[in-house]
Order: structure tokens, then C-alpha cells, then sequence
């Protein structure tokens, strides 16, 4: 099978890799312990233990933690209304969109605490799963203006993903990536893949060349122009799934 893919910018490549840190499972676990304190006793305290902890994805760019959570978290909204918001969307997952209006949440943010509370419904939407989903042939939301619809679109994705590529077996029979804990869900088990990929100087994990080795090794690239125009074609028409559907079709037309 020839894989079809949008063409992509190179600068995917240059992105500052960050470390996947061989003790990612104990920092998954002390990260929960943490997210549950926080819960339980909300407070700045709590929540600067969280945010600050070394397993906490989302803050490892932020120069200051204390600016974090003084001037922008904690600056007009008070830990207690945090704690009321992220558990409305842990007990409902319409309230998403509430926990992304916190300030100082974004969707990288949101979706860690979430993830780490509620593993086996919210996947991280994060750079790491943004790259390694596209490394498997999947369009991924923007990380900056994704709706709450393209989310669990996304997370579906994942699901799909996870199953189709085995990438919980993909991570096991790694020689360098640490095992994934049998307690571990789909979506901390996918979250896993994304990081080693991520950190491909670290680890022996190439999503991209797993997606090509199942496809057979060849891919066809599509101009991006022409993917998009072929994008809004199919929108509305019930004929193609997608642009791939659309693609194959036209190909087989054309060879019959």
C-alpha cells in the first residue's frame, strides 16, 4: 500500500527536543499523587508542587513557575475555582471548555491534568502527540486554536492509533524505552510512543518509519495546495471518508 501524506514543513524536524527521562513511569505516578493533593486541598502550595514537579509536561518551558502561578493562574481567579472547574470536567466532559478558560490553561496545560486524573478519557494534546501522530499519518489539531470538537476527534484518532499501530508493544519491545506498567490505559500507553518519538536521538522509536514499514515503505506526498483543495471538495460529500479516500478512488478510476 503507498502511504498519502500532506507535504510538511522540515521545521517539524527542528523542533527543540525535550527529554523522555527513563523514570517517566514513577513521575506519571508522583505527578498523580500531586494532581490529587491539589484536588483534595486546594491551595497555591499544592498547586505550585504540581506544576513545578519535574514529570509536569506542560510547565517545562516557563522561566518562572512563581510568575506562572502568581500573575497569570492564581492572579484573578482564586485554587478553590481551579479545583471546582477541573472537576466538573472530570465528572462531565462538557465542561472541557470551562477548564480551558481558566487562565493560564491552554490546551497543553488542560489536558495534562486532566490526562493524569482521568487517563482512559482525556489524551495530552501536546506537542509530543501532536508530532507523533503525524509521524502515523494523522492530522492533528492545532495546539493553539483547536476547537473541543477537533479534540476528541483527536482522541478518537489516538484510540484508533493505538490499536492499528500496537504501540503498546512498540514501546514493550523496545530496547531503551521503559515498559509500560500493565495498569497503564491506551491513551498513557499512545502518550508513551509520542514521547519516545519525540526524543528520537534517545530512544530506538520511529513512529514514521513504523507507519512506512506497514504501508510497505512507500509514501506519496501531496502538495499541500492541492490537499487542501481536495479538503474542501470532499467536506460535504458522503462519497469519500477523506482526502485519502478520495485520493485512492481517483487513482483506481484511473488505472481501470
Amino acid at each position: 500500500m503507498v502511504a498519502i501524506e500532506k507535504e510538511r514543513s522540515s521545521k517539524q524536524n527542528e523542533m527543540k527536543q525535550m527529554s523522555y527521562y527513563p523514570d517517566r513511569n514513577d513521575d506519571i505516578g508522583e505527578k498523580r499523587e500531586l494532581a490529587e493533593n491539589f484536588l483534595e486541598t486546594p491551595s497555591r502550595d499544592t498547586f505550585v508542587e504540581l506544576v513545578s514537579h519535574n514529570g509536569f509536561w506542560a510547565t517545562e518551558t516557563r522561566g518562572s513557575i512563581d510568575h506562572y502561578v502568581d500573575n497569570i493562574v492564581l492572579d484573578d481567579q482564586s485554587p478553590d475555582e481551579v479545583v471546582a472547574t477541573v472537576e466538573r470536567a472530570l465528572e462531565d466532559t462538557d465542561a472541557l471548555e470551562d477548564v480551558l478558560e481558566l487562565d493560564g490553561f491552554g490546551w497543553a496545560t488542560a489536558t495534562e491534568l486532566l490526562h493524569v486524573l482521568a487517563p482512559d478519557t482525556y489524551a495530552i494534546l501536546n506537542k509530543r502527540a501532536v508530532i507523533g501522530m503525524e509521524a502515523l499519518g494523522y492530522d492533528a489539531p492545532n495546539r493553539q486554536t483547536a476547537s473541543v470538537e477537533e479534540y476528541w476527534d483527536f482522541v478518537d484518532d489516538i484510540r484508533e492509533a493505538y490499536k492499528e499501530y500496537e504501540l503498546r508493544a512498540v514501546i514493550d519491545e523496545s530496547e531503551s524505552a521503559p515498559d509500560i506498567p500493565d495498569n497503564h490505559t491506551n491513551l498513557e500507553a499512545a502518550d508513551a510512543a509520542f514521547n519516545a518519538h519525540y526524543d528520537e536521538e534517545a530512544y530506538d522509536i520511529d513512529l514514521e518509519a513504523l507507519r512506512e514499514a506497514r504501508t510497505g515503505g512507500r509514501r506519496l506526498e501531496v502538495p499541500e495546495e492541492l490537499w487542501d483543495r481536495i479538503e474542501a471538495e470532499v467536506a460535504d460529500d458522503p462519497t469519500y471518508r477523506d482526502v485519502e479516500d478520495f485520493l485512492y478512488s481517483a487513482v483506481r478510476n484511473e488505472l481501470n
